[in-house]
Parts: structure tokens; sequence; C-alpha cells
């Protein structure tokens, strides 16, 4: 019997392609009810124990994804060597985009990026040639059911996070480089809202209750196979965009890269794209984009030349109560992705993207005042604390720049590992990875309370559309396009602006959490 469809098809027939078919894994047992005897984040919401993680093999998640492509000349090696090499100049290996695709300067969204990058050496190597020794080893799985629109468009996303494997004889520089798959889950029935989702926080919740050898096969189960009724966490719709022939999309996760084999440390954003607009037939490409809640750092100093800083100071203005909630995980605001820099370097010695000290200008004047202007009654905030609020939602911050840094209202901005919240090396005494201080005393106790909640007092009301969205009509379907070099920068523009539409629309539901890059 076939999974039930979520919603992510998007009409590929006219072309002869269509949605990957999955066979419906065995049902996973439910176990105990586990609200009588207390959720376990380590067993429930971070899954950090290396036997566990077994199964997770970064081979097996892209062998999956290619197979549900349906690409019959698409090999996951290809593809690897297709997405690392978008941190080379051109035309290198000519399979699609390359970091210097921008006129003018390498960059996304007219901001800069560093080009090229020592992480593209991976384009050109086999990182599971020994089996016994690959590349990437896996270091987590997460339970992002907090990031799951209130009205059950989707039912959060579920990550699988792979670190650079220490010491490995292929890497390079510094030697560190991290990969997380982020994938958002359909809502198999969204007429239900987010009550469709509840057959998965059940799931989650019950595998406190379960031995580890139980949890190890669940869990390779929900993300391989999935639950009765949902698709797979692992599958190529949900880590971006599918583009049909007939105008029909869908935006759904992503996949980010921590990247460190190079200084300075940086944070990039891809997606993962199926392009069945052309007669050669569908392409499967991992597409650079912005990176989200990330403005181009620039744009906080009203003396920059940028003829974006007005649109920065009307947007952050405008969203000062939000920023001003006295709660470490629930402040928060959202930036139009015009404004959304390339990357987001963390040690970088110019600082360009370091929110605080860009805004620290003598001539921030005007912006000040129209954060000052917008603080709720009574607040005893600066604009100072508002900029450093955003600044600990960006990935520069969050993963380094605002440790322990001083929010305003009592609110301490918790502790990273220095660059990451997760890291690749294991503790001998729990065989398992470590997590940050922020990650175990803020951020995991804030989603248990997330899914108690939903467990305890029920879902919101409410229902969801499909993810199936009609393409904006300016853009250009005609298959002559593709006849066009893949370096030409027209034929990036569409997956890259589409993906940005479409996900104004589609994640536009308020969250159940916040949007958060941890």
């Amino acid at each position: 019997m076939k999974v039930e469809s979520a919603v992510l098809c998007v009409a590929l027939l006219s072309m002869g392609a269509g949605c990957a078919e999955v066979t419906e894994a065995d049902p996973i047992p439910e176990g105990i009810d586990q609200q009588e005897k207390g959720l376990d984040v380590f067993k429930s919401l971070a899954i950090l124990d290396r036997k566990i993680l077994e199964p997770f093999e970064f081979k097996r998640v892209l062998d999956q994804l290619v197979a549900q492509s349906g690409i019959p000349t698409m090999t996951s090696l290809q593809l690897y060597h297709q997405w690392w090499d978008t941190q080379n100049t051109g035309p290198s290996l000519g399979l699609g985009p390359n970091c210097d695709d921008q006129p003018g300067f390498p960059g996304l969204n007219q901001f800069p990026w560093e080009c090229p990058r020592v992480e593209g050496h991976q384009a050109f190597v086999n990182p599971w040639a020994d089996p016994n020794d690959p590349l990437y080893i896996p270091i987590g799985l997460f339970n992002r059911f907090d990031l799951a629109p209130s009205n059950g468009a989707h039912c959060g996303e579920y990550r699988v996070v792979f670190g650079m494997k220490p010491g490995h004889k292929l890497a390079k520089g510094k030697g560190r480089n991290f990969i997380i798959f982020e994938a958002i889950l359909p809502n198999p029935k969204p007429a239900l809202g987010l009550a469709g989702c509840k057959p998965v926080v059940k799931f989650w919740d019950n595998l406190s209750s379960l031995t580890t050898a139980q949890r190890k096969s669940d869990l390779e189960k929900f993300y391989f196979f999935g639950l009765t009724g949902f698709e797979p966490v692992i599958h190529v719709t949900h880590y971006g965009l599918m583009l049909g022939a007939n105008g029909y999309g869908c935006s759904t996760g992503q996949i980010r890269t921590n990247q460190f084999e190079q200084g300075p440390w940086n944070m990039r954003e891809f997606k993962l794209v199926k392009d069945c607009r052309c007669d050669k037939g569908c392409q499967l490409l991992v597409v650079p984009m912005t990176v989200k809640t990330n403005p181009f750092g620039e744009m906080f100093n009203v003396a920059s030349t940028e003829p974006r800083v007005p649109a920065l100071i009307s947007e952050v203005s405008s969203q000062v109560p939000s920023l001003s909630v006295a709660d470490l995980n629930r402040f928060s605001y959202e930036v139009s992705d015009k404004l959304n820099a390339a990357e987001s370097p963390i040690d970088d010695p110019a600082q360009v993207n370091n929110y605080n000290q860009q805004f620290n200008s003598p001539l921030n004047g005007p912006f000040d005042a129209a954060i000052n202007a917008n603080l709720p009654v009574g607040s005893t905030l600066s604009s100072q604390n508002i900029i450093d609020r955003t600044h600990a939602l960006a990935c520069a911050g969050c993963h380094q720049q605002s440790n322990s840094v001083d929010l305003g209202d009592g609110l301490v901005w918790p502790d990273s590992l220095g660059f990451t919240h997760i890291d690749e090396f294991l503790d001998p005494a729990t065989d398992r990875y470590h997590v940050s201080p922020a990650m175990h005393d803020v951020f995991l106790p804030f989603r248990e309370q997330v899914m108690d909640d939903f467990l305890v007092n029920g879902p919101p009301t409410g229902g969801a559309s499909k993810c199936e969205i009609q393409l904006p009509p300016d853009f250009d379907m005609s298959p002559d396009e593709c006849s066009i070099a893949v370096r030409d920068p027209s034929v990036l523009k569409f997956p890259t602006e589409a993906i940005r539409m479409l996900r104004d629309r589609w994640e536009g539901p308020r969250l159940l959490g916040r949007r958060a890059s941890h």
C-alpha cells in the first residue's frame, strides 16, 4: 500500500514526471502514554546517542533523495559534487551554479559572499569511498515540532545533523564542517489543522518510554519510511522546492551548512530543487539561497550607501513590540528576503555582519529614534537592546557573537559551544555527542513545553490549505530558457526568486515557537 500523499506533489504529470512513490513501513508502536512518566529531552527532542544514529549514514540520506527524484541518470556522488561546487568559481564541473555567477561581484541578493572557499575541494572527492571511514558522521536528530504553523499547514521540521569526522584524511584546513538537513514534514490531513499532526507528536513523546534498541528502530522508520499515513522525513520534496511545467510549486525545508575548513567561520543555506520545466527532463540541484532572518549587516548603519537601509529600518522598527517580549524563546521578528545576506560569517575581522558594531555608529540617530518610538509603553529596553536581540536571532549571533550578551529586561543570551550548538566530539562517558548550554538549559526545555501543551491542552483550531501554489505569472516558464548555459544568471534567477516568493506565502502562519536558527 502506498503512503497517503502529503500535499507537496506539484503536478509534474505534463512533463511525464510525478511525485516519488514511497512504500509504507510497518506501523510504529506507540508505546505507553508518556504524559504520565515525563518526557526525556534526550530521547524525544535531541537524539545524540551514537548507537541510535548508526542507521543515519550520510550516503544513505543522499541515496534516498536521488532515488525519490526519479531521475535515472542522477547519482548521489554527482549531487554531492554539484552541491560543493557552488563554493568554487565557474565553470568548474559545469553541473550547476557557482559562487561567482552573480554579475559584478560574487554573492546573492546583490550582497557579497566569500568566493571561492576551501570547502569547494569536496566537489572532487568521494566522501564515502571507504565505507568504514566516511568523511561525515551523524551527530544528532532534532525534533522541531515547535516550528509547526499554528494552523497545521505542516507538522514542523525534523532535522539530521552531520559533522565532518575529526581528523579525517579528506578534510582540509581547520577540518570542521557541519551539514544540517532540515525537512518540513507535510500534514497529510490539513483540513484538521494541527490536529492532523498528533500522530507525529505522540510518536516523539512516546520515544521516552522505549529501550535504546526500540528508539533506534523507530526513528529509522520515521525518517526513512514514515509513520503510517505520513511521508518519510527524508524525502526529495522536503528540502526545498519542486518546480512543475504547469506553473505550480511548493516551498518546503532547507539544508544548511556550518563551515570551518577555512576561516572565517561561515554559515550558508541551500534548497534542494527538482526542476521539471525543461524539455530535456528533470534536474535535481542543490541551490544556494540567502540565510534567513539574517539581514546584511551594513544596513544597520544609516551612513551606509546601501539603498535598502530605509527598508531595514522600517521593518525592524515596526516589529519592536515582538522583539520586546521578555522571553528568550519567544522574542522574534521577520525580514523580507530581499534584505537577507548571502552568508553569515562569525569571526570575520571586518565584522560587516555584526549588527551591534554597525548600529553603534554615531550617525544612527534616525534608526535609534524609529526604534524608541515603537517601544511598548513603560518599557525599560533601549534601542541597543533591540538591535542586540535581532543579532541574537541571526546565525552569527546565535552561534557565537551573542554569547552572554545582556538583552535587557533580565534576559541574557545563553552560550553556545563556540560557533556551534552541537559538536562532532563523542563523550566517551555517555556515548553521546555534546550540545551547548543554550540548547540544554533554554531551547530544549521550551520545546518540551510546546509538546506538553499540545498533548495536554489540544491543538489550536483552524484548518490549512494545500502546499500547492501557483507560481507568479511574471516568471518565464518557457522551456527555451533551459537551453541557456547553466552559468547564465537568468537560469539561476528563476529557482532563487521563485523560492523566495513561495516562502513568503508558505511560511506566513504564526508558528508554535518562533523562527530560529538554533
